[in-house]
């Protein structure tokens, strides 16, 4: 249980560390600089506003991305992200992170999706060396994760470990502060929880902080039957994307029908990209492609919904640098990040392909990039 008391978590000193760690590689947003400008006051003001009980989560900002995919991604006010980091990095970070398994690798501090995929790639080597290219895997994946949670099971998991009330009420705050609308779950095919069409009783907005925790722990369950009654060793998860592998076809059909039950009790379901597939054929995770050779030898390779990404984000780059909304520096950090990325896979000609067509622009001010 979380023993924290609200009086504990949310002093004027933790706001403030809050703010300082909510601003970073933000300093420029306009309202950080409107916060800034009467920090003490605002600070204050945010505090007061906690300790009498009269603080309110703010509508949220709507806008839409196109990268990897389509999504829209909900923000809340400057003020608003600050509870939400003091919320995150000082209670339920800390706790719930200790009680997710090793291979659930996202929004920890020490992993992400490259830890995943080296304990991933090592877990493969390994079920080679033993059982030889004959297996199978799983790949599964939910349908619409974000925007289907049931907010009364999520708000189970995670009140329920609270012991003092009022921060079990801001918990409940945040989960109830959004809804996904009822057109999109008749879309996919989910139901409103609640009569009221308005407030649907589904769904946490992407773009919030406390959304990535309860994003990360809610498929906890599904963590624990993998590893401890099903006892799968070849195993990882990022998010709602998570793959298993085995000698035998049979047990993950078995395994499919087991983690479908936990799933559905979870309020949720799987989208069309959940299969059984050869383990010869290769295996497609997070962005990068595995297969084997003949000799055994595993070939990391990137998947070509990446490569294309990597080519039209080129492009934008190219096109935004020549007409002045980007400076060089900002076309020499995309360069180091595409090749800090790519290279831990075999990707020799992308990566040389995409520096000699961003080399000039980020070279025009006298900023040098090495390729390697």
């Amino acid at each position: 249980m979380i023993t924290q008391t609200f009086d504990e978590v949310f002093t004027f000193e933790s706001i403030y560390r809050a703010h300082l760690r909510g601003r970073l590689a933000k300093r420029d947003k306009i309202p950080l600089v409107n916060f800034e400008a009467s920090l003490l006051e605002n600070i204050y003001k945010l505090y007061s506003q906690l300790k009498d009980g009269t603080f309110k989560f703010s509508k949220y900002h709507h806008f839409v991305v196109y990268e990897p995919k389509k999504r829209e991604i909900q923000t809340l006010r400057y003020c608003d992200r600050v509870v939400q980091h003091v919320i995150c990095d000082d209670v339920l970070q800390p706790y719930f992170g200790k009680r997710a398994i090793l291979d659930n690798a996202v929004c920890q501090i020490g992993k992400g999706s490259h830890f995943a995929l080296k304990r991933f790639e090592n877990m493969l080597r390994s079920h080679v060396r033993k059982n030889g290219v004959t297996g199978y895997f799983l790949k599964c994946d939910i349908l619409k994760y974000f925007p289907s949670i049931p907010h009364d099971r999520l708000k189970q998991i995670f009140c329920s470990q609270f012991e003092d009330e009022k921060l079990k009420n801001l918990i409940a705050q945040v989960i109830d502060s959004y809804c996904t609308k009822i057109e999109f779950l008749e879309k996919y095919g989910y139901d409103c929880l609640t009569p009221d069409p308005e407030h649907t009783g589904r769904g946490i907005p992407i773009g919030n902080q406390t959304s990535q925790v309860f994003g990360m722990f809610y498929l906890n369950k599904v963590d624990r039957l993998v590893k401890e009654k099903l006892r799968v060793k070849v195993y990882s998860r990022y998010m709602d994307d998570f793959v298993l592998v085995h000698t035998d076809k049979e047990f993950l059909r078995y395994a499919l029908k087991e983690i479908g039950a936990a799933v559905e009790s979870l309020g949720l379901k799987f989208n069309s990209k959940t299969m059984i597939c050869p383990l010869k054929n290769g295996v497609t995770y997070l962005g990068f492609r595995y297969f084997f050779t003949p000799s055994g030898k595993l070939i990391k390779t990137v998947k070509k919904k990446t490569k294309c990404r990597v080519r039209w984000r080129t492009k934008l780059l190219k096109k935004a640098y020549l007409e002045g909304l980007i400076t060089s520096e900002r076309v020499r950090q995309s360069l180091s990040a595409f090749h800090g990325h790519l290279k831990h896979a075999r990707s020799y000609k992308l990566r040389r392909e995409v520096f000699l067509k961003l080399k000039a622009y980020a070279e025009a001010d006298g900023v040098i990039q090495k390729y390697k």
